[in-house]
């Protein structure tokens, strides 16, 4: 993202979230109209207050450097966009707000004046089209979750995901645990396919722990290493409490790196989670495989870490699947014998989200569908319950938010689960 001379539109002010974003939404009454799938009401108040002073805070601090995770982040001066969308989720992940026109001006995020642009309660993919948002991967936005943010666009070249609403899910699983897993000490913590590695930054900045954190980022693609060592990453040098964060940024593939070295106190990964027709049908795992979302090999692999006894005392491992990943037997298998062996399992997020089902290929998506008994009910997989396979599009199970009128989407349920062993 190169550095271009531009100014503060006239429209443009820092906005502040407000604390706990999305705790004044009120519930519609019953006798308000449906809003569009994913939409709210345009009488549903912002989660965004306008700082007045776009410089400094009554105390002298810098609005953009405010330690409470409140505030958008404060990039390198350097960093400079003319124009970009500014895309925001309240700390439920329950509310999606995007305003088109923002910029970043010497390191600092700028947005219009007013209410965003587009509004998305129970937000089911990134990119809303039928909302009015929709972004390509190599387009620049600012994505912002709970305290933490990126300038993000996909270098030329790469293949790894942008951030999508797994990326959010995955970050709202992570601060639940931070706050209910009882103590932890997290010194050491790896995000596995790391992609944007938004993921990653999260833990950095919010996983509790003491003394120096070292995160690593791994992914097999070059360019996702290249893009988190750029300015609009921002890597954290600070984290919870204050403490020094340091970094590695690996262009490898995960397992190999995992085989030479298990000893780290949290794995997290939004890995792919889609069977192939193989897969689904009990075969062999497929690794390689031909996208980034296809198969469903590393997560039977994370899953294995913990019962092989590879990883520290107590180390969590946290990891994203959906009731597609149910579909392969392998997966269920790994799951029932997690239980069995002592490493216990919860889930953190039970969302239903849209699904692109193109991604499927060729190979077609049969094997992906709920039958009629996985469509209505969850089924005991291991220590926990979860809806099996994809629903068709206007079939999905919630039937909330007018989804079922959208024809465009087929409908899974995402679940982030922790797994760990107990000292």
């Amino acid at each position: 993202m190169p550095c271009m001379p531009c100014s503060v539109p006239r429209s443009c002010k820092f906005l502040v979230p407000g604390a706990r974003a999305g705790s004044a939404a009120r519930t519609p009454s019953s006798s308000e109209a449906e809003p569009e799938v994913g939409g709210c009401s345009d009488r549903t108040p912002s989660v965004m207050t306008s700082a007045t002073t776009p410089d400094v805070s009554p105390g002298g601090q810098d609005r953009s450097m405010s330690p409470d995770g409140r505030h958008l982040e404060l990039f390198q001066e350097s960093l400079c966009v003319r124009s970009l969308p500014v895309v925001i989720f309240n700390d439920e992940a329950t509310e999606q707000q995007v305003w088109h026109d923002g910029c970043v001006v010497r390191g600092r995020v700028q947005c219009p004046d007013g209410p965003p642009d587009v509004r998305a309660c129970n937000p089911v993919v990134m990119s809303p089209a039928f909302l009015g948002f929709a972004i390509e991967p190599y387009e620049s936005r600012y994505l912002h979750y709970k305290g933490v943010g990126i300038v993000f666009a996909r270098p030329y070249g790469g293949r790894f995901m942008q951030p999508s609403i797994d990326t959010i899910l995955v970050c709202r699983a992570l601060a639940t645990l931070f706050e209910e897993a009882g103590p932890l000490n997290v010194r050491r913590a790896i995000d596995i396919g790391s992609g944007s590695g938004f993921l990653g930054k999260f833990a950095a900045v919010h996983v509790p722990g003491s003394d120096e954190l070292s995160v690593t980022l791994v992914d097999i693609d070059p360019k996702a290493m290249e893009y988190c060592q750029k300015p609009g990453f921002n890597a954290s040098q600070s984290g919870h409490g204050g403490r020094r964060v340091s970094w590695s940024f690996r262009v490898e593939d995960a397992v190999s790196l995992l085989e030479a070295d298990a000893q780290y106190d949290l794995i997290l990964s939004n890995p792919p989670y889609i069977p192939t027709l193989a897969e689904a049908r009990g075969a062999e795992l497929s690794r390689p495989v031909s996208g980034f979302w296809e198969g469903v090999g590393l997560v039977v692999y994370l899953v294995e870490l913990l019962l092989k006894r590879r990883c520290p005392a107590g180390a969590h491992v946290v990891i994203m699947v959906t009731s597609l990943t149910l579909k392969s037997p392998q997966v269920r298998s790994v799951l029932e014998s997690a239980q069995a062996q002592g490493v216990r399992a919860r889930q953190l997020v039970e969302r239903e989200i849209a699904w692109k089902a193109w991604y499927a290929g060729p190979s077609g998506l049969d094997h992906l569908l709920a039958t009629p008994a996985e469509h209505c009910q969850r089924q005991r997989v291991g220590e926990c319950d979860f809806f099996v396979g994809a629903t068709e599009p206007g079939n999905s199970r919630t039937g909330s938010d007018g989804r079922d009128r959208r024809c465009g989407y087929h409908w899974h349920v995402a679940y982030v689960l922790d797994l760990w062993a107990p000292a």
